[in-house]
């Protein structure tokens, strides 16, 4: 995971991509239809082992509370990975204001 200028940066496969979308799809289509959107055009012609999703800030809270309402067996994977990515970019943050100072 890594923050850009037009937001968060995380890794995952098309597998866990679409588990995103399938948790998508259980709320209303007014709400998520543009998240959607820009999951699909994201993964359009990627690699199916390491696609590059840029969410903002708000996207990444919906995703994960999506995440939240599915059954823990089918996300659990998933979870670990973003949690490793968020730590890991939170780490290298914190190094960076060490090194500042």
């Amino acid at each position: 995971m890594c923050e850009t200028k037009h937001g968060i940066s995380l890794r995952m496969t098309l597998a866990q991509g679409d588990l995103i979308l399938q948790g998508l799809a259980e709320r209303p289509f007014k709400q998520v239809y543009e998240l959607i959107g820009k999951l699909h055009q994201q993964a359009a012609g990627a690699d199916p082992e390491q696609v590059a999703f840029e969410l903002t800030h708000a996207e990444l809270r919906l995703v994960l509370e999506v995440l939240g309402e599915l059954p823990f067996n089918r996300v659990q994977r998933l979870l670990h990975s973003l949690h490793a990515q968020i730590e890991a970019w939170r780490n290298r943050a914190l190094e960076m204001e060490l090194s500042e100072d």
